[in-house]
């Protein structure tokens, strides 16, 4: 999260950040959808995979990977300039629409699902839907090749998502699971898990 630790390629981030304010980023359909496109277009520019997201009114959580030679801080900031663009014309807005530059956190592998479902529960855990997979502006329910990728990549980061979907309905299902996830993720957010969601 320090904003001073340097970016390594092929290394797993918790790539975040939240309006303004706690204000609105997102004000309907089309500002999900922008958003989401866009993103997928810069991470092929910028050479950065983005296997895990989800968009939240106020907030974003992505993981993200910087293949050699990518650069995930000049994608995010293109990300941030053409969305705070898009929304301050579209509303009629006129101060920052994010609370300040991204923020990001490394993830360790043996926390990777930990986090991935963290992200991908956002929308559950604010009762915003009943499970993951009914939360229109995140890839639970789509496929886990993230943009950017080649297929041999793809392919090989598809094999590091086996099982997940059957881990994140244990999660759901199981309370001492569910206590121990919790543990986990907090764990690995302590600094901005309460703020965020």
């Amino acid at each position: 999260m320090n904003r001073e630790e340097r970016i390594e390629d092929n290394r797993l981030y918790h790539v975040y950040n939240r309006g303004n304010d706690r204000d609105r980023i997102f004000g309907d359909v089309s500002d999900y959808d922008s958003f989401i496109r866009k993103m997928k277009s810069l991470a092929v520019s910028f050479l950065i995979d983005v296997p895990i997201y989800t968009l939240m009114p106020n907030h974003y959580h992505m993981i993200a990977l910087q293949q050699t030679g990518g650069d995930l801080s000049k994608m995010m900031g293109a990300l941030a300039t053409s969305a705070a663009k898009r929304y301050n014309l579209k509303y009629r807005h006129i101060d920052h629409l994010f609370q300040g530059p991204f923020r990001y956190k490394l993830v360790r592998e043996q926390n990777l699902w930990y986090v991935a479902s963290y992200i991908h529960m956002n929308p559950v855990r604010a009762r915003l839907v009943e499970r993951p997979q009914a939360w229109k502006f995140s890839n639970y329910a789509k496929d886990f090749l993230p943009a950017g990728a080649s297929r041999r990549e793809g392919n090989l980061l598809r094999g590091i998502w086996d099982g997940y979907a059957g881990y994140v309905a244990g999660v759901l299902e199981d309370g001492s699971a569910n206590e121990t996830w919790e543990k986990k993720i907090k764990a690995h957010v302590r600094e901005f898990v309460d703020e965020l969601c």
